[in-house]
């Protein structure tokens, strides 16, 4: 079987590396040097043409990426205020108000957003939707709702899930219950993911409607069960709560 697998692997990359120089474009000079320098062609086109193509993949930068934030934890907040601060545009100064909310500065991250949503983009959906949920995650849902109330009368067409979901939750963080149930009723009809259905269920359940919360719970759990693997890891928080509801 070794014999066999060393004898097909030189065929195997060079059928690799003949069909890849084809499809990209590459064939002069390089099928020759692939056919008439056999393995060492076929090691000469790979580590010259197909590594470096492989390295510029999106998974490969987001490892670099990620290799490179543990080794230097503050580079991308720094890297941030450098824009902003030379770019200075409404895009730098949003990027760097996302990297104080990833490090929990939200109180930061609302007074950026707060001074970037002036002007001529006081009204700029990106803008209030990211002061909304800056304002939310720094324990004031009053200021969510009333940004998200300024980003509808400015936009009345705007639609987005994540900040209906974010307008739910800022009515149910002050206690309007009934307002954030209709909320959510809307919102589970379109949302995707099981967040939405398991904050619902949750507050029927707070509320006393227990029956209807078994309800959901029960559509989250149908669901999960047979649900691609990748789907059920990304939802598993909300699957959790679902199964704890039904018990």
């Amino acid at each position: 079987m070794t014999s066999l697998l060393i004898y097909l692997l030189p065929t195997a990359l060079m059928v690799l590396c003949v069909v890849h120089a084809i499809r990209h474009g590459n064939v002069f000079p390089w099928i020759w040097i692939i056919v008439l320098l056999g393995p060492i062609g076929s090691l000469i086109y790979f580590f010259m043409q197909i590594l470096p193509e492989l390295t510029r993949s999106r998974q490969a930068a987001q490892a670099a990426a990620g290799l490179r934030q543990m080794a230097d934890p503050g580079r991308s907040l720094r890297e941030a205020h450098r824009a902003a601060e030379m770019v200075g545009s409404v895009d730098a100064k949003r990027a760097l108000a996302e990297q104080y909310v990833a490090r929990g500065n939200y109180a930061g991250a609302v007074a950026i957003y707060q001074d970037t949503a002036q002007g001529q983009f006081k009204d700029d959906p990106a803008l209030l939707q990211g002061l909304a949920r800056a304002q939310f995650l720094n324990g004031d849902p009053a200021g969510a709702q009333a940004s998200l109330d300024a980003l509808q009368a400015a936009d009345p067409s705007y639609a987005s899930a994540d900040a209906h979901l974010l307008y739910a939750r800022a009515l149910e963080g002050q206690g309007k219950n009934d307002e954030a149930l209709a909320e959510y009723r809307r919102l589970v009809t379109y949302a995707s993911g099981e967040e939405a259905r398991a904050r619902f269920g949750l507050l029927l359940e707070k509320t006393g409607q227990r029956d209807e919360a078994r309800a959901i719970y029960q559509q989250i759990v149908k669901s999960l069960d047979g649900a691609p693997a990748r789907y059920r890891s990304a939802q598993k928080e909300w699957g959790d709560i679902a199964r704890k509801g039904l018990r």
